[in-house]
């Protein structure tokens, strides 16, 4: 065990399920309990891997060196451009299909909104709960940009209804998200329905661009890790293009896009910056 040598001191006490700001700051707290130094508010604008240790650009013209770092900059989902949106942000409009929203959705009718695999895997998910599950995509079908089997097992899945060439165009609702209206391009006509729950899953942007021309990115800007820069094969699974620089959770090209990964990534890879600063 690390720290002071008590077991489980470098756990955090989740006994009493702390909401997420809470356990945040029990995070902060264990983090300067082992010596972590954090500087709060302090957004990272570039890095500069020109030498080395690498220098990491702060918003405020300063600079901090680091000989080895760890990329978990994240995501961000794909947004609607709808008026009101932002609104009904956790209030309806959903970036998961987990069983904690299934558990919103039993007898009612919900949106999907997408066309990729994780679209199709969130309204099979779904439709075992909801009463239907609507499918809205703007292309004319789903063969381009989702796996067979998916799109033969949401074809023979009564309680989906895709619907091509179709697209949100209003959010209703007082306070949690009530009614949501859309083009329909089967019919050409404008639908509204009693919508409480819509999940968007468009894709995502990664948090990348601040690292310039450092790392080898995958098409969709995601930073590629376990292959060197030449492209052979690195033993380390979150190790990037360039020694000693690291990237774990949602900003990883091919990872589980989901908190509990992250963490669990966040834990391991703690592990090879020990190995690659020469420690025990």
């Amino acid at each position: 065990h690390a720290g002071d040598g008590q077991p489980g001191t470098e756990f955090l006490r989740l006994d009493l399920r702390p909401p997420g700001q809470a356990l945040a700051g029990r995070a902060q707290i264990q983090a300067q309990k082992f010596g972590a130094r954090l500087a709060i508010s302090r957004m990272v604008k570039g890095l500069d891997c020109s030498g080395h240790p690498y220098r990491l650009l702060l918003e405020d013209a300063r600079a901090v060196a680091a000989r080895a770092v760890v990329v978990a900059s994240g995501a961000r989902y794909r947004k609607l451009d709808l008026p009101d949106y932002e609104r009904f942000e956790g209030q309806g409009i959903h970036y998961a299909a987990t069983a904690i929203e299934a558990r919103l959705c039993p007898g009612e009718e919900v949106i999907v909104v997408g066309g990729g695999n994780s679209a199709g895997q969130a309204a099979m998910f779904l439709s075992r709960v909801a009463q239907r599950v609507h499918m809205l995509v703007r292309a004319e079908g789903l063969a381009a940009t989702m796996s067979d089997y998916l799109v033969q097992r949401i074809a023979s899945t009564a309680a989906i209804s895709l619907r091509p060439r179709s697209a949100i165009t209003a959010l209703g609702g007082t306070g949690l998200l009530e009614e949501v209206t859309w083009f329909d391009g089967p019919s050409e006509h404008s639908v509204t329905r009693p919508v409480r729950n819509v999940f968007v899953m468009i894709g995502a942007e990664p948090n990348t661009a601040w690292l310039e021309d450092c790392l080898a990115l995958d098409g969709k800007g995601f930073v590629v890790t376990g292959r060197a820069a030449d492209g052979t094969p690195l033993a380390d699974t979150f190790a990037s293009s360039l020694p000693g620089v690291y990237a774990v959770g949602d900003v990883r090209s091919g990872s589980t896009k989901r908190v509990a990964s992250a963490v669990g990534e966040g834990s391991v890879v703690v592990q090879s910056i020990h190995r690659y600063l020469g420690g025990p």
